[in-house]
């Protein structure tokens, strides 16, 4: 019984998952990065959010930008099934180039 339980402890815990920012739908006219990484319903999703920052200040210094990235907002949006029963999520991130602001 202890065992059964312990089981059902971990398949109900979810799998952690690893998981790296890729390039989305991004608007070099406007200087937005957008960022994307997608999980599965029962995964517990770790980002490199050191790596997801690297890769938009990469992007804005390519667009002659300068080659500082501020965050600008997240969103999530299910892929398939819907809100209250979706087995796959992809997560939105956008990031705007900016100027460094001097101290």
């Amino acid at each position: 019984m202890t065992r059964l339980l312990i089981i059902a402890a971990v398949l109900l815990a979810g799998c952690t998952t690893y998981k790296m920012w890729s390039e989305g739908d991004s608007d070099s006219d406007n200087g937005i990065v957008r960022l994307t990484y997608e999980y599965r319903k029962f995964e517990s999703p770790q980002v490199d959010e050191r790596g997801g920052v690297e890769l938009a200040k990469e992007r804005c210094r390519d667009w002659g930008l300068p080659a500082q990235a501020q965050r600008k907002g997240e969103d999530r949006k299910c892929l398939s099934g819907n809100e209250s029963n979706c087995s796959r999520w992809q997560v939105i991130r956008e990031y705007r180039c900016v100027k460094a602001v001097s101290r």
